[in-house]
């Protein structure tokens, strides 16, 4: 037995698409409404460029590399946001804002290129948000400055240290008498440092603060409902994602039956026939015996016969409304008018459709009298004309009360069934499912077969539990009908189908 194949998410979106569309709105108007509170946070950016590679090289900072400058530059970023470069802003911007809340509103970012900083700044206005980026901008000008001006100082203290301690090295030789060897190297190193020292001096002013260029800070106050829209955008899509997954999962639940390939995924007996939803006419025409049967009930009659040749067959369905009645009466046409002699048998103790179906609902004795011992078997048997000197024979329901069956016997019932074997070439018997007329059991398993009808639209769970409960009762799946199938040549109508869920039971 195959598994059946998972639901589609377009099927599953379709079968539940109120409360799919319901759920997209829903995060859509989440969106929408999000989006309004936290339209008063507008946002400026701003791009900082840095100097070449090579400019920094030779302000002292080792970029020998591309990986090593991008390196500086995301070390560039985070010094951009740090407390000193926001301290010095905030001195400067003398607003409201604490150094918290500016930490909290600015973002920076190296540009995948590494050659320039992203600054992003978030305030209560646009306006706000530019005169902070800049001023954000211009504090981390001034420090990196600061800082530049403060290394190449370093830089030239120490040189001017080393050039001195030189200096008083030669003094000292002269003093000592030392030789001329000496004194020129000494002479050669204080000329590269004083060189050096140059190099230093200019490179600084080259460099300066790092900076090569600054954009000015952009806001998006043109299109103040830009970011509205995207946001509602953004919850249409989530909220399709998140409908899709809702109904996937809820259609995966609760798989069902639609169509004849669906039952062969489920069990592993045979389909003997799958029956369309048929016009009311049609439908009219079922019950009224002397009709021929339909051709897809000659079909399943056939079918059924290659499986169990004569004996007694149980036809059920997974609940009631499935079609097991109308099933059980095509068969047993379509079987007598091939020359054997037939019984039906209502033994659905409460709805008793069989019985209502011929005619025969108020005749008192059936098999109701037969399981409480109260009438014999051949005064329970009521003849059926089908015409043309064609007839097949019928048991009522018989009087029934809500005391009825808890005077049931299952050996009196199993005693009548195995006479009936011997009297009849086949017995169809029309029961209710087992789970809901546990009073059928004995009859299933003296059944030497089951048909079960399988109507479009029922649950696979539903089928699955019925299965395994006739086999746990001992009975033997002859086959499974399947009823109200969409119909292939477009003869079926919607009107048709709900006729038919009245009067095939």
């Amino acid at each position: 037995m195959d598994e059946q194949s998972a639901p589609r998410i377009l099927e599953a979106l379709w079968r539940y698409r109120a409360s799919s569309l319901l759920i997209v709105l829903a995060v859509m108007a989440v969106s929408f409404g999000v989006a309004l509170l936290t339209s008063d946070a507008s946002t400026a950016r701003t791009r900082i460029v840095l100097k070449s590679p090579e400019e920094v090289t030779a302000a002292g900072v080792e970029t020998t590399s591309e990986s090593t400058f991008v390196r500086y530059v995301k070390q560039r970023a985070l010094f951009l946001t740090s407390d000193r470069v926001l301290q010095r802003a905030r001195k400067q911007l003398g607003g409201p804002e604490s150094l918290t809340e500016l930490r909290e509103g600015v973002t920076a970012e190296a540009s995948e290129q590494g050659e320039s900083i992203g600054l992003e700044v978030s305030a209560g206005s646009f306006e706000r948000a530019a005169t902070i980026a800049n001023a954000i901008t211009e504090a981390y000008r001034e420090e990196s400055l600061a800082e530049s001006k403060a290394s190449g100082d370093s830089a030239l203290r120490t040189l001017d240290r080393q050039r001195r301690e030189i200096m008083n090295s030669i003094e000292q030789q002269e003093l000592n008498g030392g030789g001329d060897t000496a004194n020129t190297a000494a002479t050669d190193t204080l000329s590269e440092l004083s060189k050096l020292a140059s190099q230093i001096q200019v490179a600084n002013s080259r460099f300066g603060d790092g900076v090569s260029f600054v954009d000015n800070a952009a806001t998006d106050e043109s299109n103040p409902l830009g970011g509205v829209l995207r946001d509602v955008a953004i919850g249409f899509v989530l909220g399709a994602l998140i409908a899709g997954a809702l109904a996937w999962l809820r259609a995966d639940r609760d798989r069902r039956v639609r169509q004849a390939d669906d039952v062969r995924e489920v069990v592993d007996e045979p389909l003997l026939g799958e029956i369309e939803t048929l016009q009311e006419s049609q439908v009219m025409s079922l019950n009224l015996l002397s009709t021929p049967p339909l051709r897809s009930y000659q079909f399943v009659a056939s079918g059924l016969r290659a499986m169990v040749e004569r004996g007694v067959v149980v036809v059920t369905g997974t609940s009631e409304g499935q079609g097991s009645t109308t099933t059980t009466l095509q068969i047993a046409s379509a079987a007598a008018r091939d020359g054997l002699r037939v019984l039906i048998v209502d033994a659905a103790v409460r709805s008793n459709t069989l019985s209502r179906t011929l005619g025969m609902a108020d005749i008192s004795v059936g098999l109701a009298t037969i399981a409480t011992q109260q009438t014999p078997l051949d005064k329970c048997i009521r003849t059926v004309p089908l015409g043309g000197n064609v007839q097949l024979w019928a048991i009522p329901m018989g009087h029934y009360t809500a005391q009825t069956l808890d005077h049931f016997r299952t050996t009196l019932l199993e005693e009548a069934i195995g006479e009936l074997k011997w009297s009849y070439d086949l017995v169809l018997v029309d029961a209710a499912p087992p789970s809901i007329a546990p009073e059928t059991t004995s009859i299933i398993q003296q059944s030497d077969g089951v048909v079960v009808t399988v109507r479009r639209d029922c649950r696979v769970r539903a089928l699955r539990r019925l299965r395994e409960q006739l086999q746990l009762f001992g009975g033997t799946i002859a086959g499974y009908v399947f009823t109200f199938a969409t119909s292939s040549r477009g003869s079926a109508r919607v009107d048709a189908e709900s006729t038919m869920t009245r009067q095939q039971v």
